[in-house]
């Protein structure tokens, strides 16, 4: 069976910070719909564009599978600092949604470690051969790119060409959440402590990860494996 792709509009951040906003006013999924589709009528005019772009938003931070529900709430509770770093924080919720953003992150992040720009031709052969060759793919790939523009950690270079932007983030409360996506894609069984301010699913991000905090947390792990201290998924 083909993976599901799904993420086929491209997203603003208001737009997730508005979403946001209202799960934290309480409201209901019903309550959520009808506000978000006021809100975004007055920039999406075509109703399909609206009803897709909506279904987006809701499927990133409302309708939560209860495997992410720890993470979400996490993210909520930070989202509420002043501290947070909001962008990062919705980074990590669309990380577990949508698998092909995931994807699609990890290659950016990989070649980033060798260079600071990468084409689109690239990331689409790349996107290909792991999901095959789909025109919904083409089309989601193309959505993602300009979502990652619009949200400002990419920028043209020039034609068919991006730059990436970087965010450094400083909020212990932020990272944890970005280490907790990290750890529910399940990429790796463990990763060591220093190699997670370098996943690749999350690029644009600069942080640094304090053993001592892991240490104190309760949302994480840390084992010994082969004389070194080690963080594993649950």
């Amino acid at each position: 069976m083909a993976k599901f792709i799904g993420l086929s509009r491209s997203i603003k951040l208001e737009w997730l910070n508005k979403t946001v906003e209202l799960v934290l006013e309480g409201k209901d999924e019903t309550q959520i719909r009808d506000e978000l589709n006021e809100y975004l009528s007055f920039e999406v005019k075509s109703s399909i564009v609206l009803r897709k772009t909506r279904e987006i938003l809701m499927n990133i931070w409302v309708r939560t599978p209860e495997e992410f529900s720890a993470i979400k709430q996490q993210a909520l509770e930070a989202y509420k600092d002043e501290k947070s770093n909001k962008l990062a924080l919705h980074w990590s919720m669309m990380l577990v949604a949508y698998p092909v953003f995931s994807d699609v992150c990890a290659l950016i992040g990989k070649l980033s470690n060798i260079q600071d720009t990468f084409a689109t031709s690239w990331l689409k052969e790349k996107l290909f051969e792991m999901w095959g060759e789909r025109t919904t793919l083409f089309h989601s790939s193309d959505k993602i790119l300009r979502t990652l523009k619009l949200i400002g950690v990419i920028e043209n270079e020039k034609v068919g060409v991006y730059r990436i932007k970087k965010h450094p983030i400083t909020d212990v409360k932020t990272i944890q959440v970005l280490l907790l996506a990290i750890l529910h894609l399940r990429e790796r069984a463990y990763y060591e402590i220093a190699e997670l301010s370098s996943a690749p699913q999350v690029f644009p991000f600069e942080y640094n990860v304090s053993y001592e905090w892991l240490h104190d947390s309760d949302q994480f792990t840390l084992s010994n494996f082969g004389g070194k201290i080690v963080l594993t998924a649950d």
